[in-house]
């Protein structure tokens, strides 16, 4: 069976989420995280130093089965997203995250790298346009 990850999640909407409160916010994510199928699995979800590109592959497929399954996928994916979190969340990977254009704290990957420079470049690029 083959799963597809879902980028339904807009910029303004992880946005509108970063702005609300941190206290409700942190009360929420104590609700969901203690319901995730991930607990304890942490080598799943976050490379080991030095991870070659297809241990790295390999290692994503099974988290992916697991985030498939997950009663809280979306409001894992929702956090990873609004806090530029590091590693696989909610069935995404970060460079799956940047290329959906959200920017991630350590992009770990070309193609995450990549969107990381182009996110950088992009603001770069407004910040010196005349008001």
């Amino acid at each position: 069976m083959h799963h597809t990850v879902t980028t339904e999640l807009t910029q303004s909407q992880a946005s509108s989420a970063r702005t609300q409160g941190t206290e409700a916010g942190t009360a929420t994510e104590a609700h969901w995280a203690s319901r995730a199928l991930c607990a304890g699995r942490t080598q799943l979800f976050f490379p080991r130093p030095g991870e070659r590109p297809e241990a790295r592959e390999r290692r994503e497929k099974v988290a992916a089965q697991y985030c498939a399954r997950c009663p809280v996928s979306e409001p894992c994916r929702l956090h990873a997203r609004v806090e530029r979190e590091y590693g696989y969340w909610g069935g995404e990977s970060e460079e799956q995250r940047a290329n959906a254009g959200f920017q991630v704290r350590l992009p770990v990957g070309r193609a995450a790298r990549r969107a990381a420079r182009a996110a950088r470049e992009a603001e770069e690029a407004g910040s010196e346009r005349p008001a």
